[in-house]
C-alpha cells in the first residue's frame, strides 16, 4: 500500500497541479462517511463547495489517505484550524487509466508553472 500524497477533485486536477508525472498512478477514490466498521481505508475531506475547494492549492488542503480510522481522527483533530476537515471511509479505489484524463483547457501555462513551482517548495 503507498500512501496517497495528494487529492484532487479530480484527474484533470491533478494532470493541471503536476501531481502526476513518470509512472505515478491516477486512482479514483469513492468516499463516504463511515457507519460502523470494517473499513480498510479511511481520509480526511474538505466539507467546501467544489467551487470554493479548487480556490485552496491541492498540497494545503490537508486532505490524505489513512490506513486506520485512529490515524485520520488524530490528524483532523491537530489539523482542523477551520472546522471543514472531516473524516470519511474509502468505499472503493479505481485506477483511471491515462487515456481517460482529459486536459482542462482553463488553465494557462503560467498558472500550470506556478502550480508546480509550489511542489517544488514543499
Amino acid at each position: 500500500m503507498s500512501p496517497k500524497e495528494y487529492l484532487c477533485i479530480s484527474p484533470e486536477e491533478a494532470v493541471c497541479t503536476g501531481i502526476t508525472v513518470g509512472e505515478e498512478t491516477v486512482e479514483e477514490i469513492k468516499l463516504i462517511r463511515p457507519h460502523g466498521f470494517g473499513y480498510r481505508l479511511y481520509a480526511s475531506i474538505r466539507e467546501l463547495p467544489e467551487e470554493e475547494l479548487a480556490k485552496i492549492a491541492v498540497s494545503e488542503r490537508k486532505e490524505k489517505i489513512f490506513s486506520s480510522k485512529k490515524e485520520a481522527v488524530r490528524y483532523i483533530v491537530e489539523n482542523n484550524i477551520d472546522g471543514t476537515l472531516y473524516l470519511y471511509a474509502v468505499k472503493d479505489i479505481r485506477t483511471v487509466q491515462r487515456s481517460e484524463i482529459g486536459q482542462s483547457e482553463d488553465l494557462s501555462v503560467a498558472d500550470f508553472m506556478s502550480r508546480i513551482k509550489d511542489f517544488e517548495k514543499k
